[in-house]
């Protein structure tokens, strides 16, 4: 009975919490060149495993219709669909950044207006699971 109690205790024992932060963006006047934001590096828990992330980016003019975004860690990139959202992620990303954006506008030539990123915000939920 008490090897039971142990064990159940033990499965609720998962860890839960957020992190959140912003950095300024930047500015890209030629279509196809990538731009890159400043690092976010989360100070997560080392056995921490994302759930989730939620974004929010702000752009001094409306976003150009073939501009594409991605979140990346040092060796993997999703896809984020809009200037602001949420997406489960779970295990797509690894929990220990740094984490950057990635803008791209499919366009050849110069972009009127540029496009220009005035901040990027990253909130990460991450778990701890029972050992």
């Amino acid at each position: 009975m008490l090897l039971a109690a142990s064990l159940s205790s033990q499965a609720a024992s998962v860890a839960y919490g957020s992190w959140s932060s912003f950095s300024v963006g930047g500015t890209v006047s030629v279509g196809n060149q990538p731009l890159s934001s400043r690092p976010l590096a989360p100070l997560l828990p080392p056995a921490a495993a994302i759930n989730r992330v939620a974004w929010r980016i702000t752009l001094l003019s409306p976003a150009p219709p073939a501009l594409t975004i991605k979140l990346c860690s040092q060796d993997k990139c999703i896809y984020l669909e809009s200037l602001a959202g949420q997406k489960n992620v779970d295990a797509l990303l690894p929990a220990h950044g740094p984490f950057h954006f990635v803008y791209t506008v499919n366009h050849q030539g110069q972009l009127i207006p540029p496009l220009n990123v005035v901040k990027n915000q990253l909130t990460i939920d991450w778990k701890i699971p029972a050992p």
